[in-house]
């Protein structure tokens, strides 16, 4: 019986629909007018059954033409056949396969991809008839798939140049901040060697003269302050960087004195500049009472460096840099002001930015990217105020950090309780210098001129002590003192080296050098040193 509806529309009841369709006709339906491909397959490749959707997927005109093709048409149409040996293999193991993916061939030749769902169909004795599924074509995914893989690598490739161009504008950056601290202090440097070379002459004259002894000693007291001197900035250009190790634990360090330095790094460029554009530029310090802070002295050195430096370019006509220090609760404060030129809002929100600067092609914009960088190591803080035409003032805020390691308290120098026999291995000029200061404390002394020669002296006669030089022809110092303690482990021996005792002596010399002494060495502090390792 009809229902309403069904009278209203016209549609035929769905029991009398149900009645009129076969089994078959209901699938047929659903073969033919699915938009996924649908085939079996006998298992040697021939179709055997496809409906439409596939016909055109494929390019074919008609089902049937697909069909009627020859035997294996199936391996027939991958791009790859060995793709279709790898869908046999799976159907064998497994029975079936799902969202199995291959290009293939339409018709006219060109290329899909497609993804099959593949069943095998048998009979109730389990012997194989025919593979049945669907195929549904994913070229457009693919190739999507594609393109996001080649953005990917596109940008894998522009981070690795970005970083390539990051590394060396930042090796630029610290070799340009670098070459002004070293042209200034190759200014202060060449002044000493100046004084050194005046006095060293004119000791020579009057030394050749009778009655002037005294004169004499008051010129070779100036010689020794200014090689000193000398001696001190080649020590500030040692520690203006040292990396910093992984593991490194922050010591507590005074930022007064760090402040003091890095002023006495940057005195050479600020006094030049002022001297050659005749206008004035002063640094002044108001350091307070504050306490100590963990810090790495070498980065916060040269941070502040960074910080004089740009105050310094920010004031063409001159003016005066300021640099305050106080105790804020449970932290240390640090005040930068300048009286130069001031910046714009949208400069000071962004003079940290890497690479954003306003000196181009001069400047890279790294040198305040560096200091933020610095803070943050050290869990600071860092706040900018400028107002154009009105200067720019840089608060930096660190945690106080443990006391600072104090002083070794020095023994007063003494002298050796008993005349020694020492072997000197050095340079012809400092084996001649330090053979003569030793030999007046009553010291027997041998001079070899290389490392091979000394062994040799070693080996014919008997010492006390050695005294060698790290950087020697045909035999180092490092071997001369392997070879010194395999011989005679008790043999004293103490290295001379131009560099630090840090960077000179590795882990598995230490059994062979009692003591590393950097030059220039004054008497005193060898006198000392051979005490120390005598006793």
């Amino acid at each position: 019986m009809k229902s309403g509806l069904d009278e209203l529309t016209g549609a035929v009841p769905f029991d009398e629909i149900e009645r009129a369709l076969t089994d078959e006709q209901r699938y047929r339906g659903i073969f033919e007018h699915a938009i996924e491909g649908i085939f079996q397959t006998t298992p040697d490749g021939r179709y055997i059954g496809a409906n439409p959707a596939l016909a055109r997927m494929y390019g074919y005109d008609s089902a049937k033409e697909l069909t009627g093709e020859l035997r294996d048409i199936a391996r027939q149409l991958y791009v790859n056949p060995g793709r279709r040996d790898e869908f046999l293999q799976e159907m064998d193991r497994h029975g079936r396969v799902a969202n199995f993916e291959s290009q293939v061939f339409r018709k006219d030749g060109s290329v899909i991809w497609i993804s099959e769902n593949t069943v095998a169909v048998r009979d109730s004795s389990g012997r194989l008839l025919y593979y049945e599924g669907f195929v549904v074509e994913i070229t457009e995914r693919r190739a999507a798939e594609e393109e996001l893989r080649m953005a990917r690598a596109e940008l894998e490739q522009s981070l690795v140049e970005l970083r390539a161009t990051q590394q060396k504008v930042v090796q630029t950056e610290r070799l340009r901040a670098l070459g002004e601290m070293v042209t200034g202090i190759a200014h202060d440097f060449n002044n000493t060697l100046s004084s050194i070379v005046g006095y060293g002459e004119m000791l020579q004259r009057k030394c050749r003269q009778p009655g002037q002894g005294q004169e004499c000693a008051e010129y070779a007291q100036i010689i020794v302050a200014a090689a000193l001197g000398a001696a001190e900035i080649v020590h500030r250009l040692r520690e203006f960087h040292r990396p910093t190790e992984p593991d490194e634990r922050r010591a507590g360090l005074s930022l007064n004195q760090t402040i003091e330095q890095a002023v006495t790094f940057t005195r050479p460029r600020w006094e030049a500049e002022s001297r050659g554009r005749g206008m004035p530029v002063e640094v002044m310090t108001d350091l307070g009472r504050i306490p100590s802070i963990a810090g790495n002295g070498a980065e916060l050195r040269e941070m502040l460096t960074n910080l004089i430096f740009n105050a310094l370019d920010a004031m063409p006509q001159g003016g005066s840099i300021n640099l305050r220090t106080r105790a804020v609760g449970e932290r240390v404060e640090l005040t930068i002001t300048d009286t130069g030129t001031g910046m714009t809002e949208e400069v000071r929100r962004r003079c940290l930015e890497p690479f954003f600067t306003t000196k181009a092609p001069r400047g890279v914009g790294l040198g305040l990217a560096m200091v933020y960088g610095v803070v943050e190591r050290h869990e600071g803080t860092l706040e900018v105020q400028s107002i154009l035409g009105c200067g720019t003032t840089f608060i930096l805020g660190f945690p106080a950090g443990p006391e600072e390691a104090g002083a070794v308290e020095q023994p007063a120098p003494a002298v050796a309780a008993r005349p020694l026999r020492i072997l000197v291995d050095d340079q012809a000029m400092q084996s001649e210098l330090l053979a003569h200061a030793l030999e007046r404390d009553w010291h027997t002394v041998s001079v070899a001129a290389n490392g091979r020669e000394a062994l040799e002296l070693f080996e014919r006669r008997e010492f006390d002590l050695v005294i060698t030089d790290k950087a020697m022809p045909e035999m180092n110092g490092d071997q001369l003192a392997v070879a010194v303690k395999s011989r005679e482990p008790d043999i004293r021996v103490i290295m001379l080296t131009g560099f630090s005792a840090a960077e000179d002596v590795e882990d598995h010399m230490e059994e062979f050098i009692d003591r590393v002494l950097v030059k220039p060495v004054a008497f005193a502090e060898l006198r000392q040193a051979i005490v120390a390792v005598m006793n």
